[in-house]
């Protein structure tokens, strides 16, 4: 296989779906798009390509199985999701830290690493899986940490089988997930999900997926974490009336080196041929797309998000976090500041590995760039870093 197909990656999805009757037309037009930018932008090598096929299969093997229970149990669609938090940000701006000090409150809900990974059966239907299912994914990580750039993006993004995670995964099934940018130089599928109407129904399937996972179980308030919720507040907003917003905020000119080093890494797994230099404008650009939606949705609905600072969150969790829910009105259990306090002392900055990076491995001026990201910096605040290394 040289190139990929998406007949093939039906076949595959439905192959693997635990269901009778799969009905793959749902966002079919999503997946041949991504396909189509894959095959022509991405310089996949003809290695990596059973693995790209394998991972959309097993995007829409979750939606079709998704779909089937909701049919069968149509209550799926009358629980209600309350208040949910979206906690977002530059990518590599802390939200995956962040993330980690809201899962010690026992009235929030995180998404879990393995409910991403297999939301079916709903756990809350089949409890007695639930083991086997943290197992799985334990023992997928393990292969992965045996990979070299497997172990890499281990020391970058943290992540536990049983952990909260971001729920790209959720996004996944509906192929419209603007972060497909990070791993695949596919410039014009990024595009095209910001001009066309892909992202409201994206979030309309995510929160189906969030009614399935609570089906049955106690409803707590769910705490939403994926950097890309930046582009689609507005969409978020339409589908959570409710909706409150965390933003992350962290010097853009340490974010985007960062960011390039990842996105590097990653499609260098992927690809024949990555320009670091290319990478550095496309992730310079898209951080732009990011800061300026980030900004007028603030303009407009203000009043729904709270503030983070990157190192008040680092050096004092428990502060932060009280500063943010109080601006929210979202109240908390004892014990909550003292469980982050404790989660920060056993997990130390580069407890999992440093990573390091340098703004000129990928064409970029830090001073250019500081003007560039004014309009962003003084807005918030935000100070500088002292060098684009970590």
């Amino acid at each position: 296989m040289t190139k990929l197909n998406s007949a093939m990656i039906v076949e595959k999805a439905i192959a693997g779906a635990d269901i009778a009757n799969p009905e793959p037309e749902r966002f079919r037009a999503n997946l041949d798009l991504l396909v189509d930018c894959l095959n022509e932008e991405a310089r996949l090598s003809p290695g990596a390509v059973p693995g790209v096929c394998a991972q959309l299969a097993s995007g829409m093997r979750n939606r079709l199985e998704i779909d089937d229970w909701v049919a069968r149990y149509p209550e799926i669609r009358d629980e209600q999701i309350e208040q949910p938090v979206f906690l977002t940000g530059l990518p590599r701006s802390g939200t995956t830290y962040f993330q980690y000090l809201f899962d010690p409150e026992p009235t929030m809900r995180m998404l879990r690493y393995w409910e991403g990974d297999r939301p079916c059966p709903p756990p809350g239907f089949a409890p007695e899986t639930v083991n086997a299912r943290i197992q799985r994914c334990a023992d997928q990580k393990a292969v992965r940490l045996a990979d070299p750039t497997g172990a890499k993006i281990a020391q970058i993004h943290l992540s536990d089988a049983d952990g909260p995670e971001e729920c790209l995964e959720l996004i996944d099934q509906s192929f419209a997930n603007v972060g497909y940018f990070w791993p695949f130089r596919v410039p014009s599928f990024f595009a095209a999900c910001l001009e066309r109407d892909m992202l409201l129904p994206a979030y309309e399937h995510h929160k189906l997926a969030l009614q399935l996972l609570q089906w049955r179980t106690e409803p707590r308030r769910w705490v939403l974490k994926w950097p890309c919720h930046l582009v689609a507040l507005d969409e978020i907003l339409t589908v959570h009336p409710d909706a409150r917003f965390v933003v992350t905020h962290r010097d853009p000119i340490q974010a985007l080196a960062s960011n390039c080093s990842l996105t590097t890494i990653l499609r260098s797994s992927m690809s024949t041929e990555v320009d670091p230099h290319e990478v550095g404008q496309q992730m310079k650009d898209m951080l732009l797309v990011y800061l300026r939606r980030l900004i007028d949705f603030d303009d407009r609905h203000g009043e729904r998000m709270a503030h983070v600072a990157y190192q008040t969150a680092v050096e004092r969790p428990d502060v932060a976090m009280a500063q943010a829910l109080d601006v929210l009105g979202i109240p908390t259990t004892p014990g909550f500041e003292h469980a982050i306090r404790s989660w920060r002392q056993d997990n130390p900055p580069g407890k999992r590995g440093r990573h390091s990076y340098s703004l000129a491995d990928y064409g970029l001026d830090a001073g250019e760039l500081a003007e560039t990201f004014a309009f962003y910096t003084e807005r918030f605040a935000i100070p500088s870093e002292q060098a684009a290394a970590a």
